[in-house]
């Protein structure tokens, strides 16, 4: 037992000089480098101007198009690489022979399809926004709830750390009224026992702490391949603070900031788009056409050079994948209704949750804070019946585990109460407030 209890007790004075190594961070710096570094922020990025240089592509398809073709035949046979161009102007004959091209083709008429494919290509970088943004909320939601964890186990920690204290003072007394015959070894054998699990609980709650800060360190793209470093120490605290919440005007709010909402209606836009282009490719194409050409005989020596210029005119007149490509478009507007019902849907019922559990919380954190004052009155009291000897070790054990539990319980209230109005806001479409 002495061996433990000297295990323990290095354990103990060990948390205090490597709780001074821990980075102090407030919540606002956590989100700075979360929208600056983390890399799936990064890549969301990349996707809006992968989608802008897609629409700059599309746009580029109204400019004529330029090529140059180049061209070297070596034959076993002769043959005519310039025809005939009448009864007395013969063809010209070689077996080697080259040529080159350059030609110019200007589209006139698709049938409204480069207009529609434009249109397309501008909503679709606005999808690629939306999910920007939804990367975006998410981040911001875990890394909050993240970091309020961690103000919750570093205060849980505190609380433990005094709940040790109180214990090894009760440790010192117990073992000197042992040997004074005061107390019974069982009650001496209780409080060590105690004490060995508030050390456990208290090398839990560290390594919660550690994990907890490594988890903040990947939100903020930070390099987590090593060894879990020293924990993160939160500079903001837990706080009940006030918030109006009115569900129509949180509805409202949600249907004009929430990217889940906003591409659900882009999807009914592109559908549309989608079925007009399906028609356009119906409707006749129409193609300008100009160039020069130069042509080389080797054997005979030969050269000869000619301009063309052309309309090229396409109707299709029988194309079936066209019109299933038609009814399948249609399906996906319908389809596109039902997803934006769908997304309203949600939207209502989270909005209706994180109401209900800012107020439960709010109810909670009140019941919390009398039930700690109430516990820790209970273990003073205890603590001097103790000392007076009209206590039992049992009775203040208990005392101080329900201080320990009530203290426990107000700490979870107030996380709880945090992250409902975390939730409250990603409902509503307005977790970017918390980086202003």
């Amino acid at each position: 037992m002495k061996s433990l209890r000297l295990i323990l007790q290095c354990i103990f004075m060990l948390y205090l000089p490597l709780a001074a190594h821990a980075q102090t961070l407030s919540l606002r710096e956590c989100l700075s480098e979360v929208i600056a570094n983390n890399p799936a922020l990064s890549a969301a990025r990349l996707g809006v101007e992968a989608s802008e240089q897609a629409t700059a592509t599309a746009k580029g398809k109204y400019l004529p198009r330029l090529t140059l073709d180049a061209n070297y035949t070596i034959r076993q046979d002769p043959v005519p690489f310039i025809p005939a161009q009448s009864p007395t102007i013969g063809a010209h004959f070689s077996d080697r022979y080259a040529s080159w091209a350059v030609m110019m083709t200007l589209p006139l008429y698709h049938g409204g399809q480069l207009m529609n494919n434009v249109r397309l290509s501008e909503l679709r970088t606005e999808l690629a926004q939306n999910t920007l943004r939804l990367t975006k909320n998410d981040l911001i939601a875990n890394t909050i709830n993240t970091y309020y964890k961690l103000i919750q186990t570093h205060r849980l920690k505190e609380a433990s750390l005094r709940s040790l204290e109180a214990l090894q003072s009760q440790l010192d007394n117990s073992r000197l009224m042992y040997q004074l015959g005061r107390i019974a070894k069982v009650d001496l054998l209780k409080i060590e026992a105690q004490f060995a699990n508030e050390n456990q609980r208290m090398l839990s709650l560290r390594e919660a702490e550690k994990t907890l800060s490594a988890t903040l360190r990947f939100f903020m793209g930070r390099k987590t391949d090593g060894p879990i470093e020293d924990p993160i120490r939160p500079s903001d605290s837990l706080e009940v603070k006030a918030i109006e919440i009115d569900f129509s005007e949180a509805l409202s709010t949600a249907k004009a900031n929430r990217p889940e909402y906003l591409s659900a209606l882009a999807a009914i836009k592109e559908a549309d788009l989608n079925i007009k282009g399906a028609l356009s490719k119906m409707l006749p194409s129409i193609n300008g056409l100009s160039g020069y050409i130069k042509q080389y005989g080797m054997n005979p020596k030969y050269d000869e050079g000619n301009w063309i210029a052309g309309i090229n005119l396409n109707i299709p007149i029988f194309d079936l994948p066209l019109y299933s490509d038609y009814r399948r478009e249609q399906i996906q507007k319908r389809r596109a209704y039902e997803r934006l019902k769908t997304v309203e849907q949600e939207i209502t019922l989270q909005i209706q949750r994180a109401m209900s559990s800012i107020k439960e919380g709010l109810i909670r954190i009140e019941a919390a804070e009398k039930a700690v004052a109430q516990a820790q009155e209970a273990f003073r009291i205890e603590q001097e019946k103790y000392k007076a000897g009209a206590g039992t070790m049992t009775d203040l054990l208990f005392a101080q585990a329900a201080a320990m539990t009530a203290e426990a319980n107000y700490t979870q209230a107030l996380f709880d109460y945090n992250v409902a109005q975390t939730t409250w806001r990603s409902a509503t479409g307005t977790l970017e407030e918390y980086l202003r």
